[in-house]
């Protein structure tokens, strides 16, 4: 499959970087953009991968009343770093997922300003380049854990505000890029060690969710439970040594009062 969908996402990059200066555009919520090349990433992803993949189905981040099945489901986010993307900062990238049966049997996301190309399939080991990916084997209080802030939902800000501060006595040191399939691609590669977001969309954790499976890795459901692919979940991915710890740091946040 890497081999019929590298092309693909290599011409969607070339179009992605093509707006030197692209519209941007309010989705309705308290800092939720799209800019006019997330809309022309995202058509051209689909009408290629459809001629290629005519059985397939498409979850989007920017289309409407879509709905996952068990059928062949290529689930995209365009421009993950939306925000990143149009204000220059380099770190922004192009994901796209295959699941079927609601389980994910391909992932592949290009970060075209590195050109670092990570892929992975069940079984097969997750990869970056020509690199096989592990991730890495450091304690907790040395582990670096990434987070999102779900800058759009502000029924978790307070809920964010208090896992930092929980967190943050308990490990080396937190990051923040603004691109959730980066910092999972980074806990796939072994640069950080954990990544959190109390509400992540499946189009931004699909393919970096099985990166970071196949490269030694755990994701699950903060609360508890696999990772779904149908709706948003409080998404967390880490090393198979602080998974369990990590995740009991983020359950205690959760149940303290605000």
């Amino acid at each position: 499959m890497r081999h019929a969908i590298e092309p693909i996402i290599r011409r969607a990059a070339r179009l992605m970087l093509d707006f030197a200066n692209p519209a941007v555009y309010d989705k309705g919520r308290h800092a939720d953009f799209v800019t006019e090349a997330d809309v022309a990433v995202q058509e051209f992803l689909i009408q290629q991968l459809s001629v290629v993949f005519p059985q397939a189905r498409f979850l989007a981040e920017e289309g409407e009343g879509q709905q996952l099945t068990d059928g062949f489901t290529f689930i995209i986010d365009p421009i993950d770093g939306t925000t990143n993307y149009f204000r220059h900062r380099r770190c922004s990238m192009i994901s796209i997922g295959a699941v079927e049966d609601r389980q994910p049997v391909f992932g592949m996301a290009l970060d075209p300003y590195r050109d670092e190309l990570f892929y992975a399939e069940p079984g097969r080991g997750a990869w970056c380049n020509d690199t096989r990916l592990r991730v890495a084997d450091v304690p907790l209080e040395r582990a670096l854990i990434g987070f999102g802030t779900a800058p759009y939902y502000e029924e978790l800000f307070d809920l964010t505000g208090r896992t930092f501060v929980a967190l943050l006595p308990q490990v080396a040191d937190i990051r923040r890029t603004g691109s959730a399939c980066m910092e999972l691609c980074d806990v796939a590669s072994g640069r950080s060690d954990g990544h959190f977001e109390w509400r992540l969309q499946p189009w931004d954790y699909c393919a970096a969710t099985l990166l970071v499976e196949e490269a030694g890795g755990k994701c699950g459901n903060i609360l508890g439970g696999p990772v779904t692919y149908d709706s948003a979940i409080p998404h967390m991915a880490a090393s198979a040594r602080v998974f369990d710890a990590l995740q009991a740091l983020l359950q205690r946040a959760y149940r303290a009062d605000p």
